[in-house]
């Protein structure tokens, strides 16, 4: 399935009233009949967004826009952001660390992983404060620079020259077909707003063009992360 180059589901993004985020693992659970409660996790989580369908379009102004969405399907795969293009809901994703941009490309370089962890290690820095605060997003670049997959940070990590600096993150680090995570270079991953998701509409809403040129969405989006 291709990669979609069209800014339909980013403008989405950009403009919307409201973004839900729910990346808990599933999770079922039955009763026997001796009351006895098993329960079953899926292993990982997806990425799943609800996104409000932007209020207030013109559509003289965005015929663009319900074009790029016409031609979208579930099987169409969307490259997107929360924040770096739009930078007024940047605030959802952006990074709470103390380390500024130039310490992290100079300084710090994944170069392990394991499980759930994500190894770190930090040149010759000694700074105090926090690489990463509890919550925020990081994703490892690749050697293409094309690895998919972002991360959530679960629990403070303090900044430290070390050689292995562990990254709790909220789910098992995925493979990658043609992918390696560990370039040897510093500054190998994504933080912050900078991170990208992969995404399939699973939802996508018709529109109505009302009086006077407004653009009126049946529902909201529904996204949902592609792993591969």
């Amino acid at each position: 399935m291709a990669d979609s180059d069209s800014n339909g589901l980013q403008d989405v993004i950009n403009k919307t009233s409201f973004i839900t985020i729910n990346k808990r693992k599933g999770a079922g659970f039955t009763v026997s009949r001796s009351g006895h409660v098993k329960t079953s996790v899926q292993q990982g989580s997806l990425y799943r967004f609800t996104v409000g369908a932007p209020q207030g379009l013109t559509y003289s102004a965005n015929r663009d826009l319900v074009e790029d969405l016409d031609t979208l399907d579930i099987t169409q795969e969307s490259n997107v952001d929360i924040g770096a293009n739009n930078t007024g809901i940047s605030y959802i994703t952006a990074y709470q660390g103390d380390l500024d941009a130039s310490n992290h490309s100079t300084k710090h370089e994944i170069v392990a992983f394991s499980g759930s962890t994500l190894y770190i290690q930090s040149d010759s820095y000694s700074a105090s404060g926090l690489l990463f605060k509890k919550g925020d997003f990081i994703q490892p670049l690749g050697n293409t620079s094309t690895y998919r997959y972002p991360y959530q940070v679960t629990s403070d990590v303090p900044n430290a020259s070390a050689s292995n600096i562990s990254v709790p993150v909220h789910r098992p680090i995925l493979s990658q077909d043609g992918v390696t995570i560990l370039t040897g270079a510093k500054g190998n991953y994504r933080y912050g707003s900078d991170v990208r998701f992969h995404v399939i509409c699973a939802n996508m809403p018709t529109y109505s063009v009302v009086p006077h040129d407004l653009i009126e969405f049946t529902e909201d989006f529904e996204l949902i992360e592609r792993i591969t």
